[in-house]
């Protein structure tokens, strides 16, 4: 048994281009979530579209890090050859639960799967796909800030240069959070604790606390903030 909900705040940005999507085939559900890079109506739409697909692709194949390749083999670029790196991408997240109870996550980016055991505080599943982790593996701690909004992997393919999809697995009962970075970016800037936020019995009410509290904290510039919660008993 599962339930869901998911819950948006656009922050200070112009345009909500965080986008989230479900499906479902024969047995097999599938959430998406999209960060879309930038802040303009054609990343919106982009976004939108590719949460719908992804979601779609990864249902009916049972496989998230296939569905993260399909999407990027749709991409169009008609209207931007003049600058290529101007078409609309997004980070994505997106976890596929299958009739057997297997919960398969893939991502590219910078969105976030986090994994809340019945009972136990939230613990972060995925790897960050930016310049700031970067500089972590190779054993650097003092790096620019900006670093960490440098993605290395998107669903953006450029000819044959395509970024690192990662995958994890979760077993047992217990909550999914995706999430993008408008979410666990403030907790971390200002020292609090994700898993306060998932205190809430029900995936509505924890969502809708997590974009609350993400875009409640003291700050100059306030990011799209998208959460989906994902609780499997």
């Amino acid at each position: 048994m599962f339930t869901y909900a998911h819950a948006q705040r656009i922050g200070t940005r112009l345009y909500q281009c965080d986008a989230t999507a479900t499906a479902a085939h024969r047995g097999v559900r599938a959430w998406a979530l999209l960060d879309g890079i930038g802040d303009r109506p054609d990343v919106r739409t982009w976004a939108r579209h590719n949460a719908r697909l992804l979601a779609h692709v990864a249902a009916q194949t049972d496989n998230p890090e296939a569905a993260i390749a399909a999407v990027r083999a749709t991409t169009d670029y008609d209207g931007y050859q003049d600058d290529e790196w101007d078409a609309p991408s997004a980070v994505a997240v997106v976890g596929v639960r299958a009739e057997d109870g297997a919960l398969r996550i893939a991502w590219c980016g910078d969105a976030r799967a986090y994994w809340q055991p019945l009972g136990g505080a939230p613990v972060q599943l995925t790897r960050d796909h930016n310049e700031a982790e970067r500089c972590r593996a190779a054993g650097r701690t003092n790096f620019p800030w900006q670093y960490r909004n440098y993605v290395t992997s998107s669903l953006r393919r450029h000819g044959d240069e395509v970024g690192e999809v990662g995958t994890v697995r979760a077993h047992g009962p217990g909550r999914l959070v995706l999430c993008s970075d408008g979410v666990y970016s403030p907790f971390e800037d200002n020292g609090a604790d994700l898993g306060s936020a998932l205190t809430d019995a029900t995936p509505r009410k924890a969502a809708t606390s997590l974009v609350r509290r993400a875009t409640g904290f003291k700050a100059n510039r306030k990011d799209n903030a998208t959460a989906f919660v994902v609780d499997f008993t």
